[in-house]
């Protein structure tokens, strides 16, 4: 499990943020709690992790899709944003959870947001399983460990921050992000662009310059808010 600490003074704004993969043994899950189908089974994975929120104030635990996850920043920003939202009564949901899924997706429309993060029950033939967890107390690796415990699961090195021009292209493609986006963003930076293609340039400053677009969609869906009040 990736663990961070955020602090923002100027807000005296402080939680923590813990990220996970999981490997999920479904048919030991099925027998042992006597159930038909991975759809039931989906059902007993989101009370699972309903109780055990509710068991920890100030928390929340969320089960996403990392199909559309740039890395572990894309996560990090979302939580910041979902944070500075409930701080400022500025939230456009009423649960973090769907907050957090909104954030991903830089969309305020609650259907895209579970549409392109929210697992369904077909996730879970892959027996893997990405979640995250904000809390206000250092309590993360207890929280985590419940939920191992609960659904008969073993950590998995986690994926996230898996690279390849694949990966990238499909993410900006969901984003509506352009190649001249892009490009500005690396100018920005001091790399030269002229008229190549992105496959070109190094990956990893291909991802920054996504990473740094991804954020400013965030910001503007934050804005969206205070705009439409």
């Amino acid at each position: 499990m990736i663990v961070k600490e955020f602090n923002i003074a100027d807000l005296s704004l402080k939680y923590f943020v813990g990220i996970n993969q999981i490997s999920v043994d479904l048919a030991k899950l099925l027998k042992k709690n006597k159930i038909k189908s991975e759809k039931e089974a989906l059902d007993y994975i989101f009370d699972v992790i309903d109780n055990i929120q509710d068991s920890f104030q100030e928390s929340i635990i969320q089960v996403f899709s990392n199909q559309y996850v740039l890395d572990q920043n894309h996560i990090f920003q979302a939580c910041y944003f979902v944070e500075l939202a409930f701080f400022n009564k500025l939230n456009i949901s009423n649960k973090k959870n769907i907050e957090f899924l909104l954030y991903l997706a830089t969309n305020r429309q609650i259907k895209i947001g579970i549409g392109a993060f929210g697992i369904r029950h077909e996730d879970l033939e892959s027996g893997e399983l990405s979640y995250c967890i904000i809390t206000h107390k250092n309590n993360l690796y207890e929280i985590n460990k419940l939920i191992l415990q609960n659904l008969v699961a073993e950590e998995l090195e986690l994926k996230l921050n898996h690279k390849s021009i694949d990966k990238f292209q499909k993410i900006k493609n969901f984003f509506e992000i352009t190649d001249n986006q892009i490009k500005v963003v690396l100018n920005s930076y001091g790399i030269k662009t002229n008229n190549k293609d992105l496959t070109d340039y190094n990956l990893n400053d291909l991802n920054l310059a996504l990473n740094d677009l991804i954020c400013e969609k965030m910001t503007l869906l934050s804005l969206e808010k205070i705009t439409t009040d």
